[in-house]
């Protein structure tokens, strides 16, 4: 390699080195209060509701931070502090006898919202007006923690990109020829750019995907505290909250039916093979049968 495509290089390198270094800068200063409240954690054991909002579901690879499971979580935690009771439809109510109030702010708002009704959902709790007392003691509870990493990844790959081509081209037209061929015709930096432009990509994709998870360390203290929280629950317990957390879908699809239904009055002019809408709706009745028998879980 002569002198002058080593400094051809070493600069071109230099500047993608110095690009990444600049992602890193900006990853660090942006998640700043975040690395500050981790740092705080370390020191305590990790709320389980705030782990319910960070794992975002029971299976791994769910997206962080989802209302749903936080409110699952504290209808466990209810559940098996004594409080309430969940029944084969998902429905929670309070259980029978006296029970003193939680200590938990969360829960006992959940405790005290029950006391007004027989029988609520997940779904319903999130969604129904007279729950938003127990939905704003839940979102007190989320850690201040982004959902994803970021997009860092695809800026490092176009940093590649330019690099690797802006390099071969400025060797190319300074008559330099690709090092180790035995033909030092600069016309091969041509083809042989995209070989460079595959090492430098393998360097670019250490950053992690932009919809990944961060703090990983994090994610596996929350996994452990709610397995602590919930080691006493009993095994169906999980099975029948996560029942309520989705709509109806025997209920979206009698008013979808409903929504397009002639009228029984209205002139038919189609007898021959049917209203093609009206049969629509029959079939539609027929899903209906079939789901209202659907058992679901998490």
């Amino acid at each position: 390699m002569s002198s002058e495509l080593g400094w051809i290089t070493a600069g071109w390198l230099l500047g993608f080195a110095g690009f990444n270094a600049g992602l890193g800068v900006a990853w660090w200063r942006r998640t700043r209060a975040e690395r500050r409240f981790l740092r705080g954690a370390r020191k305590a054991v990790v709320d389980p509701i705030q782990a319910g909002w960070w794992l975002g579901a029971s299976w791994k690879g769910a997206s962080a931070q989802r209302e749903r499971y936080a409110a699952e979580v504290a209808v466990r935690l209810l559940v098996l502090a004594g409080p309430a009771q969940v029944d084969g439809d998902g429905r929670i109510s309070l259980a029978p006898g006296r029970h003193s109030a939680p200590e938990d702010p969360a829960l006992a708002t959940l405790a005290a919202g029950l006391r007004r009704d027989e029988g609520v959902t997940v779904h319903e709790l999130l969604i129904e007006q007279r729950f938003a007392p127990f939905r704003t003691a839940l979102e007190a509870r989320r850690a201040p923690l982004r959902r994803c990493f970021g997009a860092y990844r695809v800026p490092a790959l176009l940093a590649a990109l330019v690099v690797s081509f802006g390099m071969s081209m400025n060797a190319m037209l300074l008559g330099n020829g690709f090092p180790g061929l035995s033909d030092q015709d600069p016309g091969w930096w041509t083809l042989l750019w995209m070989a460079l432009w595959a090492a430098l990509s393998l360097l670019a994709a250490a950053w992690p995907a932009e919809a990944s998870r961060p703090w990983p360390m994090f994610t596996r203290r929350c996994r452990a505290a709610l397995a602590r929280a919930l080691a006493d629950e009993s095994p169906e317990t999980g099975f029948r909250v996560s029942r309520g957390a989705f709509p109806p879908p025997t209920s979206q699809a009698s008013t979808a039916g409903a929504s397009v239904r002639r009228p029984p009055d209205e002139p038919n002019d189609r007898t021959e093979h049917g209203d093609p809408a009206q049969l629509a709706n029959d079939t539609a009745d027929l899903d209906v049968d079939h789901d209202s028998g659907f058992v679901g879980g998490d």
